[in-house]
């Protein structure tokens, strides 16, 4: 039977201490044998009992040894052994007076392993096999005087009809007492198996959320490094932009011709002026959310902006685009790290392949959705488990950075990002974010 811990632990921890628990249980029985042997000369099958204990300890003996070539164990093989110690013990019971032993309310030791340590459909099912077990205890025994109850009252049952009357010469007397030890055990394995089972979980449920919480830290602590070095390269980004606008002002009014070398300068110009504008908008969106403002702006109008700001960074790209024109008009306050973590899923489709990418837009007033289907060559199954995670990427260049940052984000307001293989060709990438409607703000 198993040590009383309640936190989910490996099965196989579970295991080990469960055999031993049954060494010392074996070596309690051993004991008392040995002494009702010598001292007492008790008459008892002891070569019957003495194979009972042989045989669960060559068990326990070859599960110590293919837990140690494996190293794995389930539930099921843990449920098996509380099994076998409940049918050992009903063995050893039914060779020493049956269910008037003392002993036979060790049967509540597996049952408060099993409901602290197993599914809730195993736990009962131990219950019922150690109940059925129980009660045939009280008809099919070998009948052991010395440890029958004496003085109760008169007998409930009175029967020679038996089969193991027979066979043994007696009859079966049902006391009082046998009765109430009866009931006292089902009473007692009904509510170990609710309450513990029901502590068992809420523990359970428990460390799953201080688990969690750590790994949010942990997230929280590689995101506040992140900003502080986003944060200092912003600052330093500041004065070489400057210069770099202002020297392709210069080379634009110096070089009119070739026309090839003024269309290329005035795609660099653009390029300069909406990093610039992106700067500029971070100071701004800093100050708002330091002040807690953030206004109130239409989805319809925010996700077409996010687009085109990001089709203005991607010239290269073909996009099919195709936003909801059934959907209803709502405003929200978006977070500035909404918009860009869906640039970063925008980004990495473009990556992946800039020619015909598809992009889907739908939202209700409790829910928007992007669709984001790229022809790339598709997510690489090795890593596939793994994206999303700091410095995980499937770019030969990348850090994976973009993807941590954007789910981290989209995860602190309870939303979702997922990227699987799409049935045709490349990257399904699909965000479901809950919106928090401002009832005023509804059209």
């Amino acid at each position: 039977m198993n040590s009383f811990k309640f936190t989910a632990s490996a099965p196989e921890e579970n295991l080990r201490r469960l055999l031993i628990i049954r060494g010392f249980f074996l070596l309690m029985i051993c004991t008392a044998l040995g002494y009702c042997f010598w001292q007492l000369q008790m008459p008892l099958p002891y070569r019957s009992l003495l194979l009972v204990v042989s045989g669960l300890t060559l068990i326990s003996i070859a599960t110590l040894v293919l837990l140690h070539i494996s190293h794995r164990a389930s539930d099921l093989a843990f449920f098996s052994q509380l099994l076998i110690d409940v049918l050992g013990l009903s063995l050893l019971l039914f060779f020493s007076g049956g269910a008037d032993n003392p002993f036979v309310s060790y049967y509540l030791v597996p049952l408060c392993i099993a409901a602290a340590t197993l599914p809730r459909h195993y736990t009962w099912l131990l219950v019922l096999v150690s109940l059925a077990l129980y009660t045939s205890l009280i008809f099919f025994k070998i009948p052991l005087p010395d440890v029958a109850p004496h003085g109760q009252s008169a007998p409930l049952i009175h029967s020679s009809s038996l089969p193991h009357s027979s066979a043994h010469g007696h009859s079966v007397n049902i006391s009082v007492h046998t009765i109430g030890m009866w009931i006292n055990f089902l009473l007692s394995a009904l509510l170990i198996s609710y309450f513990v089972l029901a502590m068992a979980a809420s523990l359970r449920r428990q460390d799953a959320d201080l688990s969690r919480l750590r790994e949010d830290k942990l997230r929280d602590e590689q995101l506040m490094a992140v900003a502080t070095l986003a944060a200092g390269t912003a600052h330093d980004l500041g004065t070489p932009l400057t210069t770099i606008k202002t020297l392709l002002h210069e080379m634009q009014s110096d070089y009119e011709q070739p026309k090839e070398l003024k269309d290329d300068l005035n795609l660099l110009q653009t390029q300069i002026s909406h990093c610039s504008d992106t700067l500029r908008k971070l100071n701004q969106q800093a100050s708002e959310l330091k002040d807690g403002i953030l206004p109130l702006v239409s989805v319809r109008e925010h996700c077409t902006k996010i687009i085109d700001n990001w089709l203005l960074l991607r010239p290269e790209v073909e996009a099919h685009i195709q936003i909801d024109e059934q959907a209803p008009e709502v405003q929200v306050r978006w977070q500035p790290t909404i918009a860009q973590s869906i640039s970063n899923l925008l980004n990495n489709a473009a990556d992946a392949e800039p020619v015909d990418i598809d992009i889907k837009v739908t939202w209700t007033h409790s829910k928007l959705t992007f669709e984001i289907h790229d022809k790339g060559p598709g997510i690489d199954p090795e890593i596939a488990e793994d994206l999303g995670k700091a410095f995980v990427s499937d770019k030969g260049q990348g850090r994976g950075l973009g993807l941590f940052l954007t789910r981290a984000a989209i995860e602190r307001y309870q939303g979702v990002v997922s990227l699987s293989r799409h049935p045709s060709t490349g990257t399904l990438t699909t965000l479901h974010l809950p919106l928090e409607n401002i009832a005023e703000g509804e059209a």
